[in-house]
């Protein structure tokens, strides 16, 4: 009796072993489990960062492009002016040789004229003399170079006109180049202005789009956690109930088999009982010392009931201290389960 108590404690303390075993395992795949997640949260914010440095070196040079192009359309803009600025001289240096040269062709013709005129008052003072035919003819030569003189201040007139005519369709057009200049520079401003704010906007799409993206695999992330807990906490469930109905049918197994037992030694019994009887009628005549044989048979089939019945007893005890010690680890993982998610 006592061996087989001490039996039943080694096994009680093996049980207890293995479960601490079993929970000292638990712990420590809980504890493999969070630094994989910590890492794993560590690499997530490392590629973040790298992301967002990559992001802002990108702005940098986008800003950089924009600045050497600003400033390359600033040399254009400027080298257009010089040109426009040299043709101009150009121009006026053309028309002022022009109107140079148109001057010194009148004085020459002045020159000549008044030399003729001299030349013809020499002549008209030398043939005073001369007939009255001749001076009908100088006086008609003079009104012919009245009249020519009339026509040549008349012309030059006209052509003062036609120079001052010229000279504000120059300004003029001038004028409109300039407001055509300022109306290019202002469509050029207004457009670097609209690019400015395409690249403004695309870049905050860019952002927004960015943040969305991170935000989702947030999300993602969250709801595989939350479904990994879901799914790690309904197997330990699944595993609590399989054990619990394991160890219900253990029990049951037991208690039928402990049944079954018992009847079988009713049933020796019985037929012990009997025989006995039958024994006792059928040797009525035998001595004090068969009695004393017969007595003894009851006896000993008595403690191997007895012993039976203990054993039957030990054994329930023992099922349900297994028992209790499975459905307290099933619970301790789940707790474990759930403090770790």
């Amino acid at each position: 009796m006592q061996a087989k108590t001490a039996q039943a404690e080694k096994k009680a303390q093996a049980e207890r072993k293995a479960a601490e075993e079993k929970k000292a395992l638990a712990d420590k795949k809980a504890l493999a489990e969070k630094k994989a997640q910590a890492e794993r949260k560590t690499a997530a914010e490392k590629k973040a960062l790298a992301d967002k440095k990559a992001l802002a070196e990108k702005k940098a040079q986008a800003e950089r492009k924009a600045a050497e192009e600003k400033k390359a359309l600033a040399d254009k803009k400027a080298l257009a002016e010089k040109k426009a600025q040299a043709e101009r001289k150009t121009a006026a240096e053309k028309k002022a040789l022009a109107d140079k040269k148109a001057l010194a062709e009148k004085k020459a013709q002045a020159e000549r004229k008044a030399a003729a005129e001299k030349k013809a008052l020499a002549d008209k003072k030398a043939l005073a003399e001369k007939k009255a035919q001749a001076e009908r003819k100088a006086a008609a030569e003079k009104k012919a170079l009245a009249d020519k003189k009339a026509l040549a201040e008349k012309k030059a007139q006209a052509e003062r006109k036609a120079a001052e005519e010229k000279k504000a369709l120059a300004d003029k057009k001038a004028l409109a180049e300039k407001k055509a200049q300022a109306e290019r520079k202002a469509a050029e401003e207004k457009k670097a202005l609209a690019d400015k704010k395409a690249l403004a906007e695309k870049k905050a799409q860019a952002e927004r789009k960015a943040a969305e993206e991170k935000k989702a695999l947030a999300d993602k992330k969250a709801l595989a956690d939350k479904k990994a807990l879901a799914e790690k906490k309904a197997q330990a469930e699944r595993k609590a109930a399989e054990e619990k109905k394991a160890l219900a049918d253990k029990k049951a197994l037991a208690d039928k088999k402990a049944l079954a037992e018992k009847k079988a030694q009713a049933e020796r019994k019985a037929a012990a009982d009997k025989k006995a009887a039958a024994d006792k009628k059928a040797q009525a005549s035998k001595t004090v010392n068969s009695r004393t044989q017969i007595d003894s048979q009851q006896k000993r089939d008595s403690r191997t009931e007895l012993l039976s019945v203990s054993v039957s007893l030990n054994t329930g005890k023992i099922v349900s201290i297994a028992s209790i010690g499975i459905l307290a680890s099933a619970i301790l993982i789940s707790a474990m389960v759930f403090i770790a998610g």
